[in-house]
């Protein structure tokens, strides 16, 4: 792998991330709308932060599943929608599944 394939990559995995991040943001805010709630923006740019903390676990994930770039943009962005919380509590379980572990174990 070369130095410009290495470097792309990086940009392309940035760009996911990002787009993960503006999901997350954009679901927090709409979701504090839809219950009449003040938005924060501390509180806002964290879950921004989570959602793409999450959508770079998808992202390796849909990686290591060989899932093509166009799908993977996708389940990332939906998963930063989401949020951080309900993305990770789906890989948790998709995890425990893959590991034969149970919840209470």
């Amino acid at each position: 792998m070369n130095d410009y394939d290495l470097l792309s990559d990086f940009i392309k995995s940035w760009a996911y991330i990002l787009i993960s991040a503006v999901g997350g943001v954009l679901g927090h805010m709409m979701r504090r709308l839809g219950a009449q709630q003040p938005i924060h923006i501390g509180e806002t740019t964290l879950q921004g932060v989570g959602a793409a903390f999450a959508g770079y676990l998808v992202l390796l994930g849909c990686r290591s599943a060989g899932i093509p770039p166009e799908i993977s943009g996708v389940i990332i962005g939906l998963c930063g929608w989401l949020g951080a919380d309900a993305t990770l509590m789906l890989l948790q379980s998709y995890i425990y599944k893959k590991l034969k572990i149970k919840n209470g174990e």
